[in-house]
């Protein structure tokens, strides 16, 4: 018995010493919804503390275990219950349960003893592997999910095991800053939630006191349970029956369309007399809505679709855009994937691979068992890549603004105007309702798709924040200024935290797409010049907020000025101001392509130059801070931080629009044939909907974990491939549930509406200038 005791009070002391070292010591603040931010600077900083304070504390501790003697018999332990139930009022039906269960173990009383002992087994133990980084203790889940039900004789009710998570907070701030050490417990079914956060909130106290005998400075401490949940069925709320609905009825509306398109349809590859023609003045290609993530030819135009029977009726025509018969055909086409700017489409896939691989790795910090392992991959010489994956997001900014200079300036040689209004009412159309949707989903649906222990960190933490901010501040998201508003645009406390780089590209697209394009067009050295000067202005803001907050390294935090909001909530990386110089390059990029027809000469020797200085300037990008990484208690100079910061993006694109043009010119070798393999076509038109649903896709698997996740290399190889392509079967339900209807409703709706539109303003500017005329 004695032997007993002592395990048990060396269990207390180490939850005492794991609480009091974290709380004093660490401060984890590594924010997920970040693209690409694997483990950062403050997890980094984290896990590799001084662990003196700790260390000192549980070896007093362990020494002191004779001098304390807590009496940890099976007798006080009631009588702690007994207290915790008078000042905690939990439920009649839980305190019968669990006093049944607490005598009939100490008793050996069958068969209620070996059922008592599930519950004692199930739940959370204090593991191994906490200096790692171990703060999930979840317990047993299964195991406390199967213990069966049982009769308490004195209230004559059944109960069983019911799995419940809670969060230990100390002086109201999660121990592991911003997530919370997370504890399963397993108690009877009759028990509710607000019971079992009691249980544990006064467990926590008496355990703090009885410690605090030995260590004072705990005592000073308010250590308890918090947002304490069981795995119970949650029901759904208004919102999320509202998607449900929403959800279903278009899923009725596009099965019933694809049936009856594919009993009425006769189709074969040809030429097809559609919208989509070369002198279309509202063709897709003309209306320059490309972003970076959207493929310049999203569904391909040479699918000829008739009617069996020529039946072509207004209503035929609306049931075709629903149809995933016809949709489905055009998007995996590959008959558009051919042209001096195919290799575009390789550029957009392998940029989305790249992000998808970053965020694999970097949402996993709040279920790793061990982090400080797992930390260590950022020192190695290979992860550069994915610790610099940011980059990624450039090639989409760079190609965004390659395609919208490009085809706006064809349009405007062809035909001498672009109806700028269209300009942005297309792109408009094109980006938000399919957006809007995933924003719905994750806000009102996403909580109830996990079950399991790791669920409770969607009620906990920045994942609950995000979706809660969804709730309120979805609107934030479909003006684009989510970026800048609300909470200064915090990445992790906005709404679907991804969708920062929407927010910036739309406001590049306004910004500059006119007014580069317009210039550019008129007066050809204005527009170069106005071009180049924003991309040097682009480079000096980012010199400035490097130095007026003191960043050392592209993911540093702010060393001065620490109470800015807009530094606190990240001074760099989603801020329209220091990313638009690689949209710019794009958009001189576009203009190099649109004015030379695509008929550039560069001279070998020449190329081959070219080729050296953008193969060299990439991997100084993507290694140029590895020799930090690999050198922990290092940190860049301020002088070395101004240059690799202020010139590291602008610099990457620059490497791309090389690879553009080399491409273009045919002085691209393998390179242009890899990146214009056919493959890329279809892969290219899902893309947009991956970047959204991908996260998801993650989350939704690493919540799901019954387990904590060990990293290893070829485990996360594993995730990866996975979270790859089931995020792309995701993008291709969603594109055809619901990106690719509004994208053929546009031709059925908004083409007319705006040619009425159109003729409207001519017909007022040819009336205004016959008055003007006989006033005159």
């Amino acid at each position: 018995m004695e032997l007993i005791e002592k395990k048990r009070l060396s269990v207390c002391l180490l939850l005492a010493y794991v609480i009091l070292s974290t709380a004093e010591n660490r401060n984890l603040d590594d924010d997920n919804h970040i693209v690409m931010e694997t483990f950062d600077e403050h997890t980094h900083s984290h896990l590799k503390q001084d662990k003196s304070n700790s260390t000192f504390f549980f070896e007093h501790a362990v020494k002191s275990l004779d001098r304390l003697n807590l009496d940890l018999t099976t007798h006080n332990f009631k009588n702690l219950f007994q207290r915790m139930n008078a000042s905690l009022k939990n439920s009649a039906d839980c305190t019968s349960d669990v006093f049944l269960m607490i005598n009939s173990f100490t008793k050996g009383t069958q068969p209620y003893s070996s059922i008592a002992f599930k519950y004692l087994d199930a739940a959370t133990k204090i593991p191994t592997g906490v200096e790692q980084g171990r703060w999930n203790w979840i317990g047993d889940y299964q195991e406390c999910q199967d213990i069966p039900s049982i009769e308490n004789p004195l209230t004559k009710k059944y109960f069983k095991g019911q799995y419940f998570s809670t969060a230990i907070y100390v002086d109201g701030v999660p121990v592991f800053n911003p997530y919370p050490l997370m504890m399963g417990i397993c108690l009877p079914d009759s028990c509710s939630d607000s019971d079992a956060n009691n249980v544990v909130s006064g467990m926590m106290s008496y355990i703090k006191s009885e410690i605090a005998k030995a260590i004072p400075s705990i005592a000073n401490k308010t250590i308890y349970a918090n947002g304490t949940i069981s795995d119970k069925p949650r029901k759904f709320d208004a919102g999320a029956r509202g998607m449900l609905i929403v959800t279903s009825l278009i899923g009725l509306v596009v099965l019933v369309s694809t049936v009856i398109d594919y009993f009425t349809t006769c189709s074969k590859v040809t030429e097809e007399e559609s919208p989509m023609k070369e002198d279309d003045e509202y063709s897709e290609a003309g209306t320059a809505d490309n972003t970076g993530l959207l493929s310049g030819e999203l569904f391909s135009p040479t699918i000829q679709t008739s009617r069996c029977g020529g039946r072509n009726t207004y209503f035929l025509k609306v049931v075709q855009a629903f149809s995933i018969f016809s949709n489905g055909k055009k998007l995996f086409s590959t008959n558009t994937a051919i042209g001096p700017l195919a290799c575009l489409n390789g550029i957009r896939v392998m940029s989305m691979w790249w992000v998808i691989l970053g965020h694999s790795y970097a949402f996993l910090i709040a279920l790793l068992d061990n982090a400080v392992y797992a930390v260590k991959f950022i020192q190695r010489f290979t992860f550069q890549p994915i610790m610099n994956g940011t980059f990624s997001v450039d090639s989409f900014f760079f190609l965004s603004g390659l395609l919208v200079a490009y085809l706006a300036l064809n349009e405007i040689q062809q035909k001498g105007k672009l109806n700028w209004v269209y300009f942005v009412v297309h792109r408009y159309w094109r980006l938000t309702p399919v957006y809007l949707y995933v924003i719905l989903y994750f806000a009102f649906i996403m909580a109830y798709t996990s079950t399991g222990p790791m669920s409770f960190l969607t009620s906990q933490g920045p994942y609950r924040d995000s979706m809660d901010v969804c709730k309120t501040y979805w609107w934030t998201n479909i003006l684009y200024i989510n970026n800048m508003y609300p909470y200064y645009g915090n990445l992790g406390t906005t709404c679907l935290g991804w969708g920062w780089y929407l927010a910036n590209d739309m406001q590049f697209y306004l910004v500059f797409g006119p007014m580069l394009v317009i210039l550019l067009s008129k007066k050809r050295w204005v527009g170069i010049g106005t071009a180049v000067f924003f991309i040097i202005a682009g480079v000096c803001v980012r010199v400035f907020l490097v130095l007026y907050y003191g960043l050392h390294g592209s993911q540093g935090q702010p060393t001065k000025h620490t109470d800015d909001p807009w530094g606190q909530n990240g001074a760099l990386y989603g801020r329209p101001y220091a990313r638009w110089s690689v949209y710019i390059v794009g958009m001189l990029t576009g203009y190099i392509l649109s004015v030379t027809k695509n008929r550039i000469k560069i001279n070998k020797f020449i190329a081959m130059f070219c080729w050296c200085c953008a193969i060299a300037t990439a991997l100084a990008v993507i290694y140029g801070q590895y020799y930090y990484n690999h050198h922990p208690n290092t940190k860049m100079t301020m002088t070395a931080s101004v240059f690799y910061v202020s010139l590291s993006r602008t610099a990457w694109s620059l490497c791309l629009a090389w690879v553009v043009l080399a491409c273009v010119s045919g002085n691209g070798g393998p390179v242009k044939d890899i990146l214009s393999w056919k493959i890329w076509a279809p892969l290219g038109r899902l893309t947009y909907c991956a970047y959204l649903v991908h996260p998801i896709v993650i989350y939704t698997f690493y919540f799901n974990m019954y387990e904590t996740i060990h990293a290893t290399d070829l485990l996360l190889i594993y995730f990866f491939i996975g979270h790859l392509v089931i995020s792309y079967a995701v993008a291709f339900v969603v594109s055809m549930l619901v990106e690719a209807p509004m994208i053929q409703l546009e031709k059925l709706l908004l083409k007319p509406v705006g040619a009425i539109g159109a003729r409207i303003m001519n017909g007022l500017s040819t009336l205004f200038g016959r008055f003007k005329r006989q006033s005159e």
